[in-house]
């Protein structure tokens, strides 16, 4: 069995507790004998952990945002939607509007896979707390249970922990399961103070969780999860925006300190994955699309902490088919036909150019790069993660191929600018590819095709930790601590594993050069999996990237005038331009870097500051 089936049995037991974390249900509406009578029901108790996580590519995982990728908020993708809450409230900076999910502390039922973040968050701390109070309370356990259940408990708490603080900021310590009569009325954290809290969890987690576990149960955190989860908190905690207290927003510097901690982190999941008799690896670039879409495995090699729910016992189609087609690809009816995200230009240029054995930037002029022929000579990823104007594309009804016609008068154009879902949005000119394939079509409805996992850290990401720590704390080239690893280098195994060049050395003379091109390969290399968003916020560009009106950018690829007649698409001779996506706003002021605090939560409990600037 390569899924755990278990959660979706237990949750219709133990899933009754829906309170917010803050109002104290003592219980979350379920007997103490029944969650701690044994072994198997306090397990089955703390799997409701693994039923909250978030899943990128699950439709219904997408909580009141009408259905958009959270990839929409970021320079990353476009919502084409009319009516999705990311166009309407959040990229206009009407955060306050708590009915969206990914800022609200209650959209959904908590403890479910419908509900918003932040509101599972505070419900799975929760859970974990009681577990971590149950499990020393109930004899009979084995040291190897006992162990298995703490060590998931662990992790859990500092996980959600990290999802909730990563977004608000610093948060009070909530060490137990607080009861109706307990005063928590209690001050805010800085970020750096629950941040060691979260991590100290992880050292914990780390030394009780296996190395593996068996087939039946995979999905389940292990030791590697607990050392990656390690490394990307203190990257974090390191982080320019992290630097800030609860009372002002501030563009600040990375903490030199915490980056040598973010690095040392980093060198041991590196050092620990070939040791520990797992198969964690970098994958080579003829497996590199295996790391998103794969038959062979349930679960990728490069995947440390990951979501199984994607996996072949449900019904992918619906997500994949909202998330990243267009209607004549997606088939169905409203949002479900036209509800799809856009990559944007501003994505695409990021992918380098190759040159005589270089790789250049497209702005730089050596690279040669033709705004005509905007796909030639372009970094192998860009194939992998993006469909271009007139690629084949699946086949329709009759067996014939299809292609991607997201041009001026192609079909998948027409569609989206005539359909009243999208007709008041304007199209980028491309669809995502990274985790879909072209037999997931509405002609040929093979959805479950291949293995599909929303994966939350994998082995390239902990590689860019690291450099990322390791440019902060002592620049691109310097090994001080005799890790036999710089920042340069693992950079380069980054991109060597895929085809491309070492950077240019030009490129790697100052911490702050190869700053930036340390976040280009960052952009490139996590495209769609959930981190743009993030970082941009941790770095503090996000202000600078959405300073114009009109930042999002979309290709118009311009066929010929017969363009009808031409069979292969993918032949078609097209004129290019770059042009604003005018329907994609993007406000983001100061205070846009924190969410803001639930403000029933902030009236009712005086210690609970507010964000700047909410």
């Amino acid at each position: 069995m390569k899924n755990i089936k278990f959660i979706y049995a237990i949750v219709l037991l133990f899933c009754l507790g829906c309170e917010d974390y803050l109002d104290k249900s003592p219980d979350l509406g379920i007997s103490e004998g029944d969650i701690f009578s044994d072994y198997n029901s306090i397990r089955g108790y703390l799997d409701n952990c693994y039923v909250a996580l978030n899943n990128i590519h699950d439709w219904d995982h997408q909580p009141n945002l009408e259905r958009q990728s959270i990839n929409a908020m970021s320079d990353e993708m476009g919502a084409i939607f009319n009516y999705a809450a990311i166009k309407n409230q959040i990229n206009t900076g009407n955060w306050l509007n708590g009915g969206f999910g990914e800022m609200s502390w209650t959209a959904g039922t908590a403890g479910t896979y419908n509900a918003s973040v932040i509101n599972n968050s505070f419900y799975c701390i929760r859970v974990a707390n009681k577990v971590l109070a149950g499990v020393e309370q109930l004899p009979g356990l084995s040291t190897e249970q006992k162990n298995e259940l703490l060590g998931q408990a662990y992790f859990m708490r500092a996980w959600y922990y990290f999802e909730l603080i990563k977004r608000v900021g610093g948060m009070p310590k909530f060490d137990k399961a607080y009861l109706v009569d307990d005063d928590m009325d209690f001050p805010r954290l800085s970020y750096h103070e629950s941040s060691e809290w979260l991590i100290a969890d992880l050292t914990k987690a780390a030394e009780l969780l296996p190395h593996t576990w068996p087939e039946s149960e995979t999905g389940r955190a292990t030791k590697a999860s607990a050392l990656a989860l390690k490394a990307m908190a203190a990257l974090y905690d390191a982080s320019p925006l992290m630097q800030n207290g609860l009372s002002t927003v501030q563009k600040l510097d990375y903490n030199l300190e915490r980056c040598k901690v973010a690095a040392r982190y980093a060198n041991d999941v590196l050092k620990y994955l070939p040791a520990s008799g797992a198969r964690y690896r970098l994958m080579n670039g003829s497996e590199y699309a295996e790391i998103f879409r794969y038959t062979s495995v349930f679960v990728s090699d490069e995947s440390l902490w990951y979501n199984n729910n994607t996996g072949p016992m449900g019904n992918r189609a619906r997500g994949l088919r909202v998330l990243y087609l267009p209607q004549r690809f997606a088939g169905g009816t409203g949002n479900d036909a036209a509800a799809y995200s856009n990559p944007t230009q501003n994505i695409v240029e990021k992918f380098e150019v190759l040159k005589n054995g270089e790789a250049y930037p497209i702005s730089d002029p050596r690279s040669g790069y033709d705004p005509q022929k905007p796909f030639e000579n372009r970094d192998p990823r860009l194939k992998n993660n993006i469909v271009v104007p007139g690629e084949p594309w699946g086949l329709n009804a009759n067996g014939a191929q299809i292609y991607q016609e997201l041009y001026p008068g192609g079909t998948d154009y027409n569609n989206a600018t005539t359909n009243g879902n999208t007709a008041g949005r304007e199209v980028s000119g491309y669809m995502a590819k990274k985790f879909i394939w072209p037999e997931a079509n509405n002609f040929q409805q093979e959805w479950s095709k291949y293995n599909l996992n929303t994966v939350y850290i994998r082995v390239s990401q902990v590689y860019l930790d690291f450099a990322e720590a390791m440019n902060e704390a002592y620049g691109p080239n310097a090994d001080p601590e005799g890790y036999g690893l710089t920042a340069v280098g693992a950079i380069n195994m980054i991109r060597n594993r895929v085809g491309m060049p070492n950077v240019l050395q030009e490129f790697t003379a100052s911490k702050e050069i190869f700053r930036e091109r340390i976040r280009n390969e960052r952009a490139v290399e996590l495209m769609f999996e959930n981190h743009r968003w993030h970082d941009i916020r941790r770095w503090m560009i996000a202000d600078e990237l959405f300073a114009d009106p009109t930042p999002i950018k979309g290709l118009v690829a311009t066929p010929p005038a017969n363009h009808r007649n031409v069979a292969n698409k993918s032949n078609l001779k097209f004129s290019y331009s770059v042009k604003p996506l005018a329907s994609e706003q993007r406000v983001f002021k100061m205070r846009h870097y924190w969410y803001p605090i639930d403000l029933k939560h902030v009236q009712m409990l005086r210690n609970l500051t507010q964000n700047p600037g909410w």
